[in-house]
């Protein structure tokens, strides 16, 4: 199931300019669609939604988490990481990079202002390295990503 955007939706192209996956589109001030084929389920959309428009696949209408700094963000367990960079390719909005340490690196959350709490780095993570805490659509479940890579599931 996706997330949907009601009618009382204004148009107003926040929860475009945060999907992850461009599962939304529309044009300014007429409402707005969720592709459900796109849509992976992990409600960045209703961080910013001024309106409180967008339905999670129950039903429900979350509320708005008007400070970015609240969102939901990775944390990465060092001692599980193995610097196999998909989290780091995935990330549509190139939060996560490799330290620069011996072989591989570990990743880290270089712009926490651009991450969107999506959880695609904690899906297509096979080591279970990175965790997102306080994301409100729990782990993305996704059979896509994990397809994308060639152990990841």
């Amino acid at each position: 199931m996706a997330h949907t955007i009601t009618a009382d939706c204004i148009g107003c192209t926040a929860c475009v300019k945060v999907c992850p996956v461009d599962a939304i589109t529309g044009v300014n001030k007429e409402l707005h669609h969720i592709n459900p084929a796109l849509c992976i389920d992990c409600g960045a959309c209703t961080y910013v939604c001024p309106e409180e428009c967008i339905e999670n696949p129950q039903g429900v209408r979350p509320e708005r988490i008007k400070k970015r700094t609240d969102w939901p963000k990775p944390e990465v367990i060092e001692e599980l990481c193995t610097g196999c960079n998909f989290c780091v390719d995935i990330c549509p909005f190139d939060c996560l990079e490799l330290d620069d340490r011996a072989f591989g690196g570990i990743a880290r959350l270089v712009d926490p202002k651009a991450c969107v709490g999506c959880a695609m780095c904690e899906e297509v993570c096979a080591k279970n390295a990175i965790i997102v805490k306080g994301n409100r659509a729990a782990a993305v479940r996704n059979p896509r990503l994990a397809s994308s890579f060639s152990y990841a599931g």
